[in-house]
């Protein structure tokens, strides 16, 4: 892959359920300041996209934050960094699923006129699931070109949305009221609307992977990690600011509540509104992106347990490639049936929570990695150095812990998944 497909894997994770699930749910917590919740994640992730670039460009290989902690931390922290990194992609693969299942039952309903069941939302998700493991079996090049064209489309919608948006705002005669009060739930409410869309930015992960499947790593990784941050940040904010100025709320209602009471569906929603025939192009373009979102986690996801199973911390025969794909088939079978479990089982939000918690604990790992790198390895070659470090890294490393305790209070559900997941890793490490 070259850096087009390789930026297009972390944008296609990045603009995904997090825009078009995650942020009716946000906006809801935290009110207008969403918009800085999505500033503050995004600084956020350029700190630990650093400490992501800096080990990539050093060291490459498929499994990321597994591959570094071994290295840096030992075998104990290294195989919890792979058990937890993978476990989150695969709940990742489970939210985008579960949208693309929603979001296909409403357009269904929206252009026929009839009500579905939620039976047929499930068997869309799923189908959707297996068409996707299908092409990431069929090799990394029909990855990076399918992910050029779905995110593709998807931005292009975005940024037509976000002009009709602006050119309402702009000319509205009572721009403002909408960002008033800007905290209406206070720091509390800002930091539960981080918690809940930090996963919105974790595409980075999923660029790392490529490492043994990029053309000059050094230098590709760095720059897609930090390409699509950016991209994905500029969106985030925008969207926000079209969304809470530009709708109009019912009668008694605040714009923020009524679209907090509309979750996964907020956005398309506010849509309908000011863009023509826009809860219909929403709804198309949040299809386009939790596939786009969902294909490339399904890559992710699957390359870090080959990643573990051909070192030997799970079963040797997850770490086979296949002899004419050239592809970890195994590990691509064994993370789908996982992913189709959760799919079925968890409801969103949970899943969101869940996600999230597991990612900032690697992230915490990763950022812990490059401090401990440069002291065990101060002569290594590094394309790429993290500035101001230690400093940098300590402080993702405390980002990460507050909103992770954090996420307690929005889904007790995810921190109980979260922890049985580390209880069966211990055993699993141990046996």
């Amino acid at each position: 892959m070259n850096t087009l497909d390789v930026t297009a894997l972390g944008v296609g994770a990045m603009i995904g359920a997090g825009v078009f699930v995650l942020t009716g749910m946000a906006v809801g917590e935290a009110g207008p300041a969403l918009t800085l919740a999505f500033v503050l994640n995004g600084a956020i992730a350029l700190i630990v996209g650093a400490c992501y670039a800096e080990l990539a460009a050093m060291m490459p290989k498929a499994g990321g934050a597994y591959i570094w902690a071994q290295s840096g931390l030992g075998p104990f922290f290294g195989f919890f960094s792979g058990w937890m990194s993978s476990f989150a992609q695969l709940i990742a693969c489970s939210l985008y699923a579960a949208a693309f299942g929603a979001f296909a039952q409403k357009l269904l309903s929206d252009v026929t006129g009839r009500g579905f069941s939620d039976l047929l939302k499930v068997v869309i998700s799923v189908g959707l699931l297996v068409m996707l493991l299908w092409v990431n079996f069929r090799g990394a090049g029909k990855v990076g070109k399918a992910e050029v064209l779905i995110t593709g489309i998807k931005i292009a919608i975005l940024l037509v949305v976000i002009a009709f948006g602006l050119h309402l705002l702009f000319n509205s005669s009572s721009k403002m009221t909408s960002f008033t009060p800007f905290f209406p739930h206070g720091i509390g409410g800002l930091m539960s609307a981080m918690g809940i869309t930090f996963v919105a930015f974790e595409g980075y992960e999923i660029i790392v992977q490529t490492g043994e499947e990029v053309k000059r790593p050094e230098s590709t990784i760095p720059r897609a990690i930090f390409i699509s941050i950016v991209i994905a940040v500029v969106i985030y904010v925008l969207v926000a600011v079209v969304m809470l100025g530009a709708v109009k709320a019912p009668e008694g209602q605040t714009v923020y509540g009524y679209l907090g009471q509309l979750k996964e569906l907020g956005l398309m929603k506010a849509a309908g509104q000011f863009v023509p025939y826009g809860e219909i192009i929403l709804l198309v373009a949040g299809l386009a992106s939790t596939a786009s979102a969902l294909n490339a986690t399904i890559y992710g996801s699957s390359r870090i347990v080959f990643a573990m199973g051909r070192a030997g911390d799970l079963p040797p025969l997850i770490g086979r490639v296949h002899r004419t794909q050239k592809t970890p088939h195994i590990a691509l079978a064994v993370a789908g049936i996982l992913m189709i479990v959760m799919t079925v089982v968890l409801p969103i939000k949970d899943i969101a929570a869940s996600t999230n918690i597991m990612f900032l604990l690697v992230f915490v790992m990763v950022c812990t990695t490059v401090i401990r790198m440069r002291v065990i390895w101060p002569d290594r070659e590094r394309p790429f150095r993290v500035p101001l470090s230690p400093w940098f890294p300590i402080l993702g490393i405390l980002s990460g812990l507050v909103l992770s305790v954090w996420l307690l209070r929005v889904s007790l559900i995810a921190w109980l998944v979260a922890f049985g997941w580390l209880v069966l890793g211990g055993a699993v490490f141990i046996y």
